[in-house]
């Protein structure tokens, strides 16, 4: 088994696309809509891990419910990258507001960052 993909809703799907990609090597793989949506998804893909990417124009702010899409929010996307302190010190040069790397008790080395909606996103780097 492995993980297949992460959604997010968020306020701007191109801005949220365009931050995962510069920064993270993400690449678009397609957009869609439903008939009855009033929004899209963008899909996005990593090696094998795909982000669901939702917009909708009536998203809403609220309690966390798994099957609300319309929610915006999550806990954190981690990334799994070779050097947190290297992804750290090129993410601060681009001006993103991102936490000092620390060391882990289950990694060797992560920190904290969010995009573009303020979804967090954790940089995790294998012992």
């Amino acid at each position: 088994m492995r993980v297949h993909h992460i959604a997010i809703t968020v306020k701007d799907a191109k801005t949220t696309a365009t931050f995962y990609k510069e920064n993270f090597g993400f690449s678009q793989i397609r957009t869609f809509t439903k008939p009855d949506w009033d929004g899209s998804a963008t899909i996005m893909q990593l090696e094998g891990m795909q982000l669901e990417i939702f917009q909708f124009k009536s998203s809403i702010k609220g309690k966390d419910d798994c099957s609300n899409l319309k929610l915006i929010g999550l806990r954190h996307i981690s990334i799994q990258v070779n050097s947190v302190k290297e992804k750290y010190a090129e993410l601060k040069r681009k001006g993103i507001d991102i936490d000092k790397p620390v060391k882990g008790t289950t990694c060797a080395w992560f920190c904290f960052l969010r995009d573009p909606d303020g979804i967090p996103i954790e940089l995790y780097e294998p012992k």
